[in-house]
């Protein structure tokens, strides 16, 4: 199966670096251009040639590309001009060797002028700003000023029209690159390619939430089932599950990447926001939709009934599918993994549908959490009509008749938390570790929620085996925020024998803190929240890959043809 928009974004973040000071770029820029310079003659005059041909244009270009970019609407760093700068000098360097070999130094430097051109109004129609005519000024400056030198070593028509031939040739190739990448983009969304390279690039460099704009252009209206768990002693908090059928993408603190963390803000306890059943068509496409997700929890919350009963869990297996099960009160939540076999994100009709059945075996509420817990790359998606999703379907509905027909007795609940132990980059969210553990006639359930998106193959049943309790379940929040180095699961890059360790300590502590509560769930709709859309990732994944895929063949097709230009001139210089 392809990779989902979330996974191939997450993919692209890792080609993305910062600038370097320009403090470091110009000096190297300097010294580089008087090493081409040599290529012109030796001594002081190569010197001469390298800082007045190349040295002076690129950092005068470097220090005025910046406001001038800013002046026209577009948005170019200080630091990003030199870094641009030093490429195109760069540039420079290669043409002018390559002519030197042909003994046409002067040409070669000519026709990198035009290339320098067509480079930079690549680099800023990218990064500072999608008008072409706009960035025609600062897009020139380095071959400009380039031009100005060059009159201190030939006054010839033939090389000055050289010069301006060739700046229309790359430029114009240049033009029709990027209108070229822009078109898959427009067709499909009516938004341009470049806007979202440039807002892709400034919230991975800049934190930006600019990319959200894009989103928010083709995002879908729709009402999202948000249900609530709440777990109370002596009136006040002590555990609240707080299940949105919502997927925590895109990635970072784009759209809804941080959703665990952002609901946990807004409640009192030990909150855990495990993943409800919704794929990556159910991205929040701004972080600004979150609070309508928090405001139906809240009124979800505040019209819980709460009783003091329970049952004891039980276990159904259909397939692949495990559904750990338990009621409360007249209510019933459900936890599904498909556990040892890989599997992505279960898809919200799944999830709908599993619910109610629950509902038709008598369950007031029902709650589906996937436990997002087993995967590996090129995972599948839990689709409707797949074996997987009956198996899902019919193992709630045998659950939820199974606690229908179970003893009610009091519960007592225990409850624990680590914050994060890990890091971003090794897969674990600020969230940490949170458990809670239900004990009803004697039965401990153990309930494990890690901040982090899915787990490695295994990792979830050694940690399970190793619990000292009759049940468990180890689900993952699927926060996006660690997405920024690609698939990032728990248990890929951490100790598993450390991560066991802390959860069975942590499960014993919950043994010690059991208490009897009180428990209740109620679902509210929050309604009118902007997602992707149905079908929407997988078209915008495709156009995503169509555009890579157009616009190497593209760039490899003009470097072609850019060295089939510059070997003519070098021919035609020489008389061949």
């Amino acid at each position: 199966m392809d990779k989902g928009i979330d996974d191939r974004v997450a993919e692209l973040a890792k080609y993305i670096f910062k600038a370097p000071q320009w403090t470091y770029s110009i000096p190297f820029l300097l010294f580089f251009s008087i090493m081409i310079g040599m290529s012109f003659g030796h001594g002081w005059l190569g010197i001469r040639a390298g800082l007045l041909l190349i040295g002076i244009p690129a950092v005068i270009s470097a220090l005025i590309t910046s406001p001038l970019a800013k002046t026209f609407g577009g948005d170019m760093t200080l630091n990003r001009s030199s870094l641009l700068a030093l490429v195109c000098t760069i540039a420079i360097g290669i043409f002018c060797g390559a002519g030197a070999l042909f003994s046409a130094t002067l040409d070669g430097y000519i026709m990198a002028l035009g290339v320098v051109f067509a480079i930079r109004m690549l680099i800023l129609l990218a990064v500072s700003s999608n008008n072409v005519w706009k960035m025609m000024t600062p897009a020139s400056l380095q071959t400009l000023f380039g031009g100005v030198f060059l009159s201190l070593y030939t006054h010839s028509v033939v090389h000055y029209t050289n010069l301006m031939f060739g700046c229309m040739i790359f430029v114009l190739a240049s033009y029709l690159f990027a209108r070229y990448i822009d078109a898959p983009m427009k067709k499909s969304f009516g938004v341009s390619g470049l806007d979202f390279i440039h807002d892709f690039i400034t919230h991975t460099a800049d934190g930006s939430s600019g990319i959200e704009d894009f989103f928010r252009e083709m995002g879908e209206s729709v009402d999202v089932p948000v249900t609530v768990l709440s777990f109370k002693r002596n009136g006040k908090s002590k555990a609240t599950f707080v299940i949105p059928s919502i997927h925590p993408g895109l990635m970072g603190e784009i759209g809804g990447g941080n959703l665990p963390v952002r609901i946990t803000e807004n409640f009192d306890g030990l909150v855990f926001v495990p993943h409800g059943p919704a794929y990556h068509d159910f991205n929040l496409v701004s972080a600004d939709e979150i609070p309508k997700i928090i405001s139906a929890a809240k009124k979800a919350l505040g019209n819980v009934v709460y009783v003091d009963l329970g049952t004891k869990s039980v276990r159904v297996k259909k397939g692949n599918t495990t559904i750990l099960g338990q009621r409360f009160g007249d209510s019933i939540l459900l936890t599904s993994s498909q556990s040892p076999a890989p599997t992505e994100d279960i898809e919200f009709a799944v999830g709908l549908m599993a619910m109610a059945e629950a509902r038709v075996k008598g369950a007031k509420y029902a709650a589906l959490i996937d436990a997002h817990n087993c995967t590996e790359a090129y995972a599948k998606v839990i689709t409707p009509g797949s074996h997987t999703s009956y198996d899902i379907i019919k193992a709630s509905s045998e659950a939820a008749e199974k606690l229908s027909a179970a003893k009610n007795a009091r519960i007592r609940v225990g409850v624990s938390k680590r914050d994060a132990m890990y890091s971003l980059d090794e897969g674990m969210g600020a969230l940490g570790i949170r458990v809670v553990v239900v004990e009803v006639l004697g039965q401990k359930s153990a309930y494990v929620l890690i901040d982090g998106n899915n787990m490695v193959l295994g990792l979830r049943d050694q940690i399970i085996k190793a619990l000292p309790v009759e049940e468990a379940e180890v689900m993952t929040t699927d926060t996006h925020v660690v997405n920024f180095v690609g698939d990032n699961f728990i248990g890929a890059r951490i100790d598993h024998a450390e991560l066991i360790n802390t959860i069975m300590e942590m499960t014993e502590e919950a043994i010690e803190d059991l208490e009897p509560v009180r428990v209740g769930m109620n679902t509210e709709f929050a309604e009118d929240v902007l997602v992707f859309g149905s079908h929407r990732t997988a078209q915008l994944a495709s156009t995503v890959n169509a555009i890579i895929a157009m616009g190497g063949a593209l760039a490899i097709s003009i470097i072609i043809a850019a060295l089939a230009l510059a070997i003519f001139v070098f021919a035609m210089n020489l008389k061949i």
